[in-house]
């Protein structure tokens, strides 16, 4: 299955701001507050089943100076999830997996997305699965106080050269992911208007074919 190169970004994995940063001093010291964020960063997102935001994507690359951005709304709820956008709608009951694309006016269905940071729930929850702590910062992002922790990759064959994930201190919600790829793309998360365990819709992640679409079937 053929993924748009949006989506692949959005389920792969992770705000135009002004910030500045403050570093904490001492190598051991600061590898041991690493750890401390990173576990309470764990603690919290281990106790949430669902989550509801509105985000907003760049994406940069080292071998260009072309950028895409694009902002839409995200709902998981354990495997299942939506990502509405203007360009296209993705949804997901954990079993199927519907891209509706309205310019085309087509409808793509396929298996759930497999491998490393496919879908929301693994992108936002499972950080711990896939990298380690490596350094922790401390910065004021949109006018709060934020812990910025650098992650790397627990395995050599990884996708990804690096991760960095901006807590809000006063809640300890994500607010912003930043991912480098090994093809040396850069993806920015801004994630705002953030709901934890939201009560949703029963038809949340229920497609919905529309009118006139053209279907095509992907799945194996």
């Amino acid at each position: 299955m053929t993924i748009h190169p949006t989506l692949r970004s959005l389920l792969l994995l992770a705000a135009t701001v002004l910030f500045f940063g403050q570093s904490f001093f001492g190598q051991a010291a600061h590898a041991q507050d690493a750890d401390a964020v990173f576990q309470r960063l764990k603690a919290k997102y281990d106790a949430i089943d669902g989550l509801r935001a509105s985000f907003t994507q760049t994406m940069t690359s080292a071998y260009t100076d072309d950028e895409a951005s694009f902002s839409g709304a995200l709902a998981f709820q354990g495997q299942q999830y939506r990502v509405e956008t203007g360009n296209q709608t993705v949804v997901s009951d954990g079993k199927t997996t519907y891209i509706y694309l309205p310019a085309e006016n087509q409808v793509l269905i396929g298996d759930p997305a497999e491998g490393e940071m496919a879908s929301p729930s693994d992108f936002l929850l499972n950080y711990d699965t896939h990298f380690n702590a490596s350094a922790v910062s401390v910065e004021q992002l949109d006018g709060q106080t934020h812990y910025k922790l650098t992650l790397t990759p627990k395995n050599g064959s990884s996708m990804f050269q690096s991760a960095t994930i901006w807590l809000r201190d006063r809640d300890d919600i994500i607010t912003r992911m930043e991912l480098l790829d090994v093809n040396e793309t850069t993806m920015t998360f801004n994630l705002t208007n953030v709901e934890i365990n939201p009560r949703l819709d029963a038809n949340t992640f229920v497609f919905e074919t529309p009118d006139g679409a053209e279907v095509i079937d992907l799945r194996s």
